[in-house]
Parts: C-alpha cells; structure tokens; sequence
C-alpha cells in the first residue's frame, strides 16, 4: 500500500489509539513509524517546495535586474542618438567652410572637443554597462546551475533525521519488549511460589520429606503452566504498554512539532510567494 502524506487528523487519531488500552505495544510502534514515514513525503513535499521558490526568486530577481539595466541601455542610446545628431549637425557647419570670424572658428572647435568628449564618456558607460549586464547573466547562469544540481541532489539533512528517528522507534520497540519480558518474570514467578508458600504452609500438601524436585513443588509447576497459558500474555502486554507509553507520548509530541514546523515553512513560501504546494503538486 502506497503511503500519503501526514495530516493533522492523523496525528490526532494516533493520540486515540495510544489512550486505548487494548492495543499493543507492537501495533502502536508499528502506527508510530508509520507516521513517520509518512511525514517524510512531507519533507520532500516541502523540499521540492522550497526549490520552487528558490526558482521563482532568482527568476524574478533577474528579470528586476534585467528590466532595469535595459532601461539604462536604452537610455543610453537615447544619448548616442543625440551625440550622432549633434556630430551631424557640427559636419554640416565644416561643410560650409572655414568661417572668417575667429570667435566661431573658436566655438566649432569648443564643440567638436566637445563632442568628442562627450563620445568617450558615453563609450565608457556603454562598456561599463555592457559588462554590469554580463555580469548578471553570468550570475543567474551559476544560479540556475545551482538549482539544477540541488534539484538532482536534494537536501537530506531531514530525511536523514527521520531514518535515524525510524531506526530510533525499532531499536526502542525492541527494548521495551525486552524489558517488559524481565520485568513480567517477577509476577509470573512470583504467583506460583505464593501459591508453593500457601500451599505448603497451610498444610494443604504433604509435608513428608521428598527428594524429588518435581514433586516437591507440584503446585509450583502447575500454577506456573496455568499462568503461563493464561495470564503470561497479558501479563507482558500490560507491563510494555506501561513502560512504552511515556516513550511513545514523546515522540508523537516531536512528530506534532515537525509537522507544525513544517506546515509553517509552506504558509510562509506560500504568502512570499503567492504560491499554493497543491499548485507544484498538481
């Protein structure tokens, strides 16, 4: 069976299960890891979400960057144009000839330096823009490579997390059974020799000597069978389900946490960005 991501009735629903006492601790184990493999679709969901984002950003930083700068080149040709009218208009006044007044002479030449002052600045910004719009797009070509490399290798830090806290969940399954078959011995030892002590204190057996082990605790042996096939099971369920029901409350509280961290990290790509997740995952 497919899994699909967490929800918050699942988290809730989980909190039921663990408040009924029927259930064993193997099958809450079992529910919890589930949960957690299912939150881990969350985190790739969230993954993907933030390359999204991540893509949109650089997006539109680029083309505020680009719309920009192409108004600046724009501007800029503007200028050349009237530079080209101006040179125009300073070839058309040589064209008549050397004038005899020297005061013109004087302005033509003031203006042709001019001129050619003013050509030498606007190639200097051309070039400095040129260059500052090459530079941008050399940026968001690093940019794209960047996410097109982190799109291939996506960030594990947190599924690394939730294969350590699996691993974590099976190995405490595994603990607390054991730990509830030792602690099941005092009571499923405990009952035959009470019943051994009553039994034989009571003068409810012959108090003749025996030599025999078997015989010489019958009622042992007979009560320790009946609890075995009767209350031994029980008896493990009760005593694992006390000892991993703390255990277990904790880690639902610390699924509950990344969960909320994670439904944060959405709301918040999604109001930056104007973006919904069922939109990426449609």
């Amino acid at each position: 069976m497919s899994l699909t991501p967490l929800s918050e009735a699942d988290l809730l629903q989980f909190e039921d299960q663990l408040a009924d006492q029927e259930k064993s601790v193997h099958e809450n184990f079992a529910k919890l890891i589930q949960l957690y493999q299912r939150f881990e679709l969350n985190e790739q969901a969230l993954n993907k979400f933030e390359h999204k984002a991540s893509a949109m950003r650089i997006q539109s930083d680029y083309e505020l960057k680009k719309t920009h700068w192409d108004g600046e080149l724009a501007e800029l040709k503007k200028q050349f144009k009237l530079l080209d009218n101006r040179i125009i208009a300073a070839e058309q006044k040589m064209s008549r000839g050397i004038p005899d007044d020297l005061l013109i002479m004087e302005k033509m030449i003031a203006e042709q330096e001019l001129i050619v002052a003013d050509q030498e600045k606007l190639n200097q910004a051309e070039t400095a823009l040129i260059s500052h719009v090459r530079e941008i797009d050399i940026e968001y070509g690093k940019q794209q490579e960047k996410l097109n490399q982190q799109r291939s290798q996506p960030k594990t830090e947190s599924l690394t997390d939730i294969a350590e806290k699996l691993d974590e969940l099976r190995a405490a399954e595994q603990k607390t059974k054991l730990k509830a078959n030792l602690v099941a011995l005092l009571p499923i030892l405990g009952i035959p020799l009470l019943f051994d002590y009553l039994t034989k204190n009571f003068g409810l057996l012959s108090t003749q000597p025996t030599h025999s082990l078997i015989t010489g605790h019958f009622i042992f042996l007979i009560v320790l069978i009946l609890v075995e096939i009767f209350l031994a099971d029980k008896i493990r369920k009760k005593i694992s389900v006390y000892l991993a029901s703390g255990y277990l409350k904790t880690q639902l509280n610390h699924l509950k946490q990344y969960a909320v961290n994670n439904q944060q990290s959405i709301n918040k790509i999604e109001n930056t960005y104007k973006i919904k997740l069922t939109d990426i995952n449609a």
